[in-house]
C-alpha cells in the first residue's frame, strides 16, 4: 500500500524549519509571497539568503533538502 505523505501549509512548514523567519518587511509583489499576519514568511538558510535574501518564499520548501526541524519542546512536570 502506497500512501502519500499529507500536506503541509506554508505557515506549519515556516514554524516547523529551523531557518524559516519573519519580518515586517513587505516586499513590493505581495501576491508573490507568503504574508501571514503582517509579516514576510521566508527562508532563511545560509546557501540561500545571501543570493535570494526575503525571495525564498516559504512555499518553496515543501519538499526542501535542507529542511531541518527546531527542537521540540521539553515536556512539562505534572
Amino acid at each position: 500500500m502506497i500512501t502519500e505523505r499529507p500536506v503541509v501549509e506554508p505557515e506549519e512548514r515556516h514554524q516547523l524549519c529551523w531557518y524559516g523567519r519573519r519580518t515586517d518587511q513587505i516586499p513590493p509583489d505581495p501576491g508573490l509571497h507568503t504574508i501571514v499576519d503582517g509579516h514576510l514568511l521566508y527562508c532563511a538558510h545560509p546557501l540561500f539568503f545571501p543570493v535570494m535574501g526575503y525571495e525564498f518564499d516559504v512555499r518553496n520548501c515543501h519538499d526542501c533538502d535542507v529542511f531541518r526541524q527546531k527542537r521540540p519542546a521539553p515536556a512539562r512536570p505534572y
